[in-house]
């Protein structure tokens, strides 16, 4: 596993599923960030994503050439304010999750940032990762609840990435190491 080594890898108890999502969830409630807010402009767009990549903690990924795009017609417009967020999600996320859709396997980036209106609540984004041609893609960034979140995370064929520590699935239970 490919993990950047600013973040630590130990060794802990084994622990079960559930106790694992609620600990990540935790992580997610208290650690959220200030978001990163760019203008929606092409000029500020390339200035985020000079390269049109960006360094996770699973290798580089691509930007997926019409994320500028989506972000503008998605959800009403409501994605425009995502252009820090998508950077700050892929660089530096929380946990990584993998999930497998129409037979295809993804990655999930989720990061949670400081909710301007209300500091308990923080605002949850995600980023789906997936693998083109062998080079890992983002394809979608956008905003979800809490409980959506959650769901997420249960469902999760294999947890990753957890910020702070490296996780692996073994004997069909979510453990780190």
């Amino acid at each position: 596993m490919n993990v950047n080594n600013k973040f630590r890898s130990e060794n802990v108890e084994r622990k079960s599923n559930n106790e694992i999502v609620t600990c990540i969830i935790k992580k997610l409630e208290t650690e959220a960030v200030i978001m990163d807010l760019w203008e929606f402009s092409r000029e500020e767009y390339r200035e985020v994503f000079p390269q049109g990549t960006v360094k996770t903690p699973i290798g580089e990924v691509k930007i997926g050439k019409n994320q500028f795009e989506k972000m503008a017609e998605k959800d009403n417009g409501k994605r425009r304010g995502l252009i820090g967020a998508m950077r700050q999600t892929l660089a530096d996320p929380i946990v990584i999750v993998q999930e497998e859709k129409d037979g295809k396997e993804a990655y999930v980036f989720i990061k949670s940032f400081k909710n301007t209106n209300d500091f308990q609540k923080p605002d949850f984004v995600m980023s789906v990762v997936v693998t083109i041609q062998d080079t890992k893609v983002a394809i979608s960034t956008y905003k979800r609840k809490r409980r959506e979140i959650l769901s997420k995370i249960k469902k999760a064929g294999v947890i990753v990435y957890e910020k702070d520590y490296g996780t692996s699935q073994t004997n069909g239970n979510i453990t780190r190491h």
